[in-house]
């Protein structure tokens, strides 16, 4: 098979990068599921159906899933199909003439970029269908299509075809996105419930484990492949009542729990699932502990006497940056008191009786000055 595609090369190049032959590939190396197809790539020496959904597929049996990027490895017939291995997007690869490739369509052009983070993708010039393939060589990919010119590249379909489960490794804390104009790394929101997570909001990162971190991308990549339960060295910078402090902490690396294409509201790390209502919807009960009585059916209202949204319908990823931001603030407060809704009746709940952390509980003040 891999000789017909290089002779497939060959009579391409012969016709003027003529890439009608790579999608007669495109359709024998993938399979039709869900209005998209998923794509056979091999890896290491095994072969895997995979495809990009931004929600998990249905009616189809999951051999992986990755919902944090929208990755999964369907459960499809192998047996004779013809199949990809991944490239990478080096700075030759930046110079060739490629295609996107669909079963239904074919764009030449070029990347523009390979990918920068979890959900920066790579960018091709002209339009990837939803699992198109970036190739120039029928059965070599650069990467997998999302949406509009994005596709995913080599380096994070590697990264998810080598786990034996999808994990993202996690300090407690969400950055500020960076750019030209904000180039310092600062800590947006800070999640309470981590283990004696000691960050505080507007807290400037300068390294983790010595090494200096640039950007926001960098930031999710390192963090994400630190190993659960090793330790992070971290050290920040604080501006605390206009005195400058240089702090490093040693943090417990945990896994993530939500972000990028999944909800992130932190309740998740205490076994508690939220809908976009703020009504839990299930709760884990190997976390009890750190529930304190929340029960499936809750509706949480408040927060420290803070409404959390209005009673007008709001964007969920509005409620989401909402309930992150309150949350953080009870990281310098000290306390975590929930209004909650059960059966008609409100009462608050103290949720910092069941949380672990020393910098936190250090801060409360019951006088509130």
């Amino acid at each position: 098979m891999r000789f017909l595609a290089f002779f497939a090369l060959c009579i391409c190049l012969s016709f003027s990068y003529d890439f009608s032959f790579c999608q007669k590939y495109y359709r024998d190396a993938s399979v039709p599921v869900e209005q998209t197809r998923a794509v056979l790539i091999e890896h290491e020496k095994q072969k895997f159906f995979v495809a990009f959904f931004p929600t998990p597929p249905k009616n189809q049996q999951i051999l992986k899933a990755d919902p944090f990027i929208g990755l999964y490895i369907l459960n499809l017939p192998i047996k004779d199909k013809p199949s990809y291995v991944l490239m990478p997007i080096d700075s030759k690869a930046q110079t060739l003439n490629m295609a996107s490739i669909s079963s239904k369509t074919i764009q030449k052009g070029i990347i523009l970029q390979s990918q920068q983070g979890f959900l920066d993708y790579a960018r091709f010039s002209g339009e990837v269908p939803r699992n198109g393939v970036i190739s120039n060589i029928c059965y070599q990919i650069y990467g997998l299509g999302t949406q509009k010119d994005q596709f995913i590249d080599h380096k994070y379909l590697s990264r998810f075809l080598e786990q034996d489960t999808p994990y993202y490794g996690d300090l407690g804390i969400r950055i500020y996105p960076t750019d030209s104009k904000n180039k310092t790394l600062k800590v947006q929101y800070v999640d309470p419930f981590f283990p004696n997570v000691p960050f505080l909001k507007d807290d400037e990162i300068l390294s983790i484990n010595q090494k200096p971190i640039k950007d926001y991308n960098e930031f999710e990549w390192f963090v994400s492949n630190l190993k659960k339960d090793s330790i992070a060295q971290v050290t920040i910078k604080r501006i605390n009542k206009k005195k400058t402090e240089t702090l490093t902490f040693d943090v417990v690396v945990q896994p993530r729990y939500g972000g990028f294409l999944l909800p992130d509201i932190f309740f998740d790390r205490i076994g508690i699932k939220l809908d976009n209502e703020l009504k839990v919807i299930s709760t884990d009960p190997a976390k009890y502990n750190l529930q304190q009585g929340l029960l499936k059916g809750d509706i949480i209202l408040w927060i420290n006497g803070e409404r959390i949204f209005s009673y007008t319908k709001q964007n969920p990823k509005d409620v989401q940056a909402r309930l992150r931001e309150i949350l953080t603030q009870a990281v310098s407060l000290g306390k975590l008191e929930v209004l909650i809704s059960r059966d008609g009746f409100q009462f608050t709940i103290n949720l910092i009786n069941g949380i672990q952390n020393d910098y936190i509980k250090a801060r409360y003040n019951p006088f509130g000055f």
